[in-house]
């Protein structure tokens, strides 16, 4: 079947089979691979040793007294992400465990963006009672107890902290608790120390985590014949089937997909409250990114911190710029579209089971959002069931496994 007939039978009518406007061929453009630059606030991200060391601690059993490991909830042959509404630890979790490709590309971490860098955001499972269910007191146990760990972790950052009689749970909370009151025993020089070793074990997860990169995809061949001069805008389409040609006009036209999934990755990486209403598994005192603000500008692990490699760099100043309001309840982080068909449910609370479920949502935005109010951008597609196909069949270019 001919583009201009499939294009005429999901109600579009271009002037011709290959024409794009400026702002759609901008969108394509910038849709292009790119390099993602090393994070300025972990010294260690881009180094081999402290990477392969990542790479165990990643994989590790031992960090956790439950024996979670992170690859538990970010498994690789599950697209770094588990299958699971919400996350299961030592207990169930919050929320839907997000992917880790291209995770080099943020700016923001977890689905609030309470973290500003990916070591930052791997300190919180370490503690979490229902994820990893440890501490940073914990962490230096585990290292001292795995020979090949410890002698990772020595040979780069030197040696372990003495951590003789202490009890394994101490570790700062916000509020009392024993697990606070066994750490405020603890003397200023010991505990930071003990913190200096949790760092430094999740500026190594994050080097690793830095490297997890999804592969060139039909749609990354696409772009780059799309792009080359030599080459006919008609012969690049070409590449595509009728079916996708029409996805792909859909996503970076009339569906204005492109406003929040754009760029390499296909996100913004920003907020967005997309108009989802409650579900039974999930708390209605979540809030989203307002709630993660103010979690981020009181981390000390924040790029402004002391525990920052660049205090004072680009990303510390993201933080200084960030102002609070009540426009971002209910608003979570924009995903990446790369590799989508590994890593369902969808969503931060996986919502919705398939990617017919979520154009089903876009499509008639039927929902009513329980905090905040829906972004003004969306307005309701009313896509038939061809033009839902055609662009999860356009979404079907974005995976490196199909």
């Amino acid at each position: 079947m001919s583009t201009v007939l499939w294009l005429t039978l999901v109600g579009c009518t271009p002037t011709s089979s290959s024409s794009f406007t400026e702002n759609e061929l901008f969108t394509i453009e910038h849709m292009q691979r790119s390099n993602s630059s090393l994070d300025e606030s972990n010294q260690w991200d881009g180094n081999d040793a402290a990477i392969a060391f990542g790479q165990k601690l990643f994989f590790s059993h031992s960090l956790s007294p439950n024996a979670i490991a992170c690859s538990t909830c970010h498994t690789p042959n599950i697209g770094f992400s588990d299958g699971l509404q919400q996350s299961f630890g030592a207990d169930v979790t919050d929320r839907h465990s997000p992917t880790l490709f291209d995770v080099a590309y943020q700016s923001w971490f977890r689905w609030d963006g309470g973290c500003d860098s990916l070591w930052c955001q791997a300190i919180g499972p370490l503690e979490a009672s229902n994820e990893m269910n440890g501490s940073r007191t914990f962490v230096v146990s585990a290292l001292n107890e795995d020979p090949e760990l410890k002698e990772d972790y020595q040979r780069i950052f030197g040696p372990l902290p003495e951590i003789t009689g202490v009890d394994l749970t101490a570790r700062p909370t916000s509020e009392s608790s024993p697990e606070n009151d066994l750490w405020m025993d603890l003397g200023e020089n010991q505990q930071h120390d003990i913190t200096e070793t949790m760092v430094n074990v999740t500026k190594s997860i994050a080097a690793f985590e830095s490297t997890i990169q999804s592969g060139t995809t039909p749609f990354d061949d696409f772009v780059e014949a799309f792009l080359d001069e030599t080459i006919l805008e008609e012969d690049a389409l070409a590449m595509l089937t009728p079916e996708e040609e029409v996805g792909l006009r859909l996503f970076v036209g009339e569906g204005r997909c492109h406003l929040c999934h754009n760029g390499p990755t296909l996100s913004n990486d920003s907020f967005h409250n997309i108009g989802l209403g409650t579900r039974e598994w999930l708390a209605d005192t979540d809030i989203g990114r307002y709630d993660g603000i103010t979690m981020l500008q009181n981390s000390e692990f924040n790029s402004i911190g002391s525990w920052s490699d660049a205090p004072n760099g680009e990303r510390a100043q993201r933080v200084d710029r960030l102002v609070q309001s009540t426009e971002q309840l209910g608003q979570y982080k924009t995903p990446t579209l790369r590799n989508l068909f590994q890593t369902a449910p969808y969503m931060h609370g996986g919502h919705f089971d398939t990617l017919d479920d979520v154009l089903e949502h876009y499509s008639g935005l039927e929902e009513s959002t329980f905090q905040g109010h829906s972004d003004e951008t969306l307005k309701p597609l009313n896509w038939t069931t061809r033009e839902k196909e055609a662009v999860i069949a356009f979404l079907r270019l974005l995976d490196d496994s199909l």
